[in-house]
């Protein structure tokens, strides 16, 4: 496994580069142009770290089975618990973390442009770099309380003070919902330790003690679902995200995709599947339904919307219904195909959020009608929707698909009727995709030579959608060397869920 450095420099350079970049001076175009390259400089360091130090780990799946520690060091003790620093990654953790830290750079470069704010705006991304590497690399729950809360405000600034209509609404509403889901997260943490008996958060402790009994283990749960469920905005818990989206700065709105979908999926699988599943298991009618009326409502909502950045976030709000179904059908294999879904989302998401946005930047507005067939001749812009888009129906050979097919597979002979709902669902999303791409990308008659075409993607915004695009291929051709991995760290999990459920009468 990765050496007890190693976690530790991908979860803090980032970190430590926001700490820098908040001293730079931005008074000439030299001095934010080195803000810009520092913040460059801190998210690729992580990434070089993480390609060489991770990615090796994927070779041997047995790995993914149980959660190796890094480092475990004392941290706060003489208190009724105790708080570790524990960092450590296994089958469920270690891909989410990297895709984390691939993404950032292409964060960076779409953000390259930004003469506002540059200073703080780059800080605050770091700064959220920092929380999310740290939340899945931890392996105490307090720290993954922490580090679930701690980019929300970052978030919220962001978003609040950008210049689009609504701007502080929006960051104000990201505020309260995510404080919301932290404050839930924190008090079924404290109501898990005190029902257990236990005085540590070690994830292993948590996950190999009896679990929660009773109307506790369905309060800890339920608790559970709104923190983790509101972070990936699931139905009815998607207005922060739609406005948000369609109120930030384009590179803010693909940080907000970024943020909440691989973190509340993780949860769900990490939390409350690995130290509720009793909780978990009272819970399968409601995810069920709640998954069946995300992916619907979603769906639904992007094909009529004339907002095409609202569009695209209510696409990527539709995703958390398969990801949902795959959750609870408690399966290694549906297990792994939701966390291959919110890897894949990692990379999807803002792609996505990135073509629409550069499309509704240059074109005046979001509103289809201004933008209709304007964006026709510009191929890149163009086919980095494709991409995303086909990635997001489950297209094979793209990142989208090995999620898909082990959801279905894995949740087909348990819950027939709701996956079946997925699929045509899953069919009404790629149509909404469609209809989204359509308005700018290939509205009928729509010719090149339009009168004010929009320009197509060029210099660092380019190289960011390249990246991201790139690494949709590239992990959707080799998905089967990375997934073993991720079974075998669902293996454990599915196995503890199964303990726990109750006994089938034959012939029932």
């Amino acid at each position: 496994m990765p050496s007890d450095v190693s976690l530790t420099l991908i979860v803090f350079i980032p970190l430590i580069g926001a700490m820098v970049i908040a001293l730079l001076p931005v008074r000439t175009d030299l001095e934010r142009f080195r803000v810009r390259t520092g913040a460059l400089l801190a998210t690729g360091l992580p990434l070089a770290i993480a390609i060489f130090d991770l990615l090796g780990e994927v070779g041997n799946p047995a790995q993914g089975a149980i959660a190796q520690p890094s480092i475990d060091a004392p941290w706060l003790r003489g208190f009724y618990f105790q708080l570790d620093y524990h960092l450590g990654v296994d089958g469920l953790s270690l891909m989410l973390l990297f895709a984390v830290t691939a993404v950032f750079p292409a964060l960076v470069l779409a953000s390259w442009r930004m003469r506002e704010r540059t200073r703080s705006h780059f800080a605050l991304l770091l700064i959220a770099e920092t929380s999310l590497a740290g939340y899945f690399a931890t392996q105490d729950l307090m720290l993954l309380v922490l580090f679930f809360w701690l980019p929300v405000f970052p978030l919220a600034l962001l978003v609040g003070s950008g210049s689009r209509p609504g701007a502080r609404e929006a960051g104000r509403r990201l505020l309260v919902t995510q404080s919301l889901g932290a404050a839930a997260l924190l008090v079924a943490a404290l109501l898990m330790l005190l029902q257990t008996g236990n005085t540590t958060f070690n994830f292993v402790t948590l996950s190999t003690v009896g679990p929660v009994k009773g109307a506790p283990g369905l309060i800890v749960a339920g608790l559970l679902l709104f923190a983790f469920g509101a972070r990936m905005a699931i139905f009815p818990l998607q207005r922060w995200l739609l406005d948000g989206v369609a109120a930030a700065p384009t590179p803010v709105a693909m940080l907000l995709a970024v943020s909440s979908f691989p973190v509340g999926a993780y949860g769900l699988v990490r939390v409350l599947l690995g130290m509720d599943p009793r909780g978990g298991l009272q819970l399968v009618v409601p995810v069920l339904l709640l998954a069946v009326l995300t992916l619907y409502w979603s769906a639904l909502r992007a094909v009529g919307e004339r907002d095409l950045r609202r569009a695209t976030a209510g696409l990527l709000a539709g995703s958390s219904g398969p990801v949902l179904l795959g959750i609870i059908s408690f399966s290694e294999t549906s297990l792994s195909g939701a966390l291959w879904l919110a890897f894949a989302l990692t990379f999807i998401a803002p792609l996505l959020v990135l073509a629409i946005g550069a499309v509704a930047d240059r074109g005046g507005g979001a509103e289809v009608s201004a933008i209709a067939g304007r964006a026709a001749g510009a191929d890149r812009l163009k086919l980095m929707f494709a991409v995303g888009a086909a990635s997001l129906g489950g297209v094979p050979f793209l990142v989208g698909f090995p999620g898909v097919f082990q959801v279905v597979v894995g949740s087909f002979a348990e819950h027939r009727f709701i996956t079946s709902a997925v699929i045509v669902g899953m069919g009404l999303l790629a149509y909404a995709a469609w209809r989204v791409g359509t308005g700018p990308f290939w509205a009928p008659g729509a010719e090149p030579e339009l009168a004010d075409p929009i320009a197509d993607s060029r210099g660092s915004e380019f190289y960011a959608g390249w990246w991201l695009a790139a690494a949709a291929v590239v992990f959707g051709i080799t998905a089967g060397y990375f997934v073993p991995y991720t079974v075998h760290g669902t293996d454990l999990v599915a196995a503890r869920v199964s303990s726990m459920a109750p006994a089938k009468v034959p012939g029932k």
